[in-house]
């Protein structure tokens, strides 16, 4: 008798439209911090503050493209339930 094998279930739709987003954001994260900690540990408190002010003004950037990937994602999910809704009715 063999063990069935899990199947992983399918991702969200809105994570998917997220997905290049957050690996973006992840990555200038990472840059944020290897910014501050990297060098002279007596300036990390000078380092911190421009850093992370890069990093937040990014997010800034990204959002109005976040949430246009976000909305169309959101629209194809209601539409479809609507549809199935549609579907059900007499």
């Amino acid at each position: 008798m063999s063990t069935p094998v899990p199947v992983p279930p399918a991702p969200s739709a809105a994570l998917v439209a997220a997905s290049p987003f957050l690996k973006v954001l992840l990555a200038d994260l990472k840059v944020a911090i290897n910014t501050t900690l990297i060098g002279d540990p007596l300036q990390i408190g000078l380092r911190a503050g421009p850093a992370f002010g890069i990093l937040l003004n990014q997010m800034i950037l990204m959002e109005p493209a976040l949430l246009g990937a976000e909305s169309g994602a959101l629209a194809t999910d209601l539409g479809g339930k609507i549809d199935g809704v549609i579907a059900k009715l007499p």
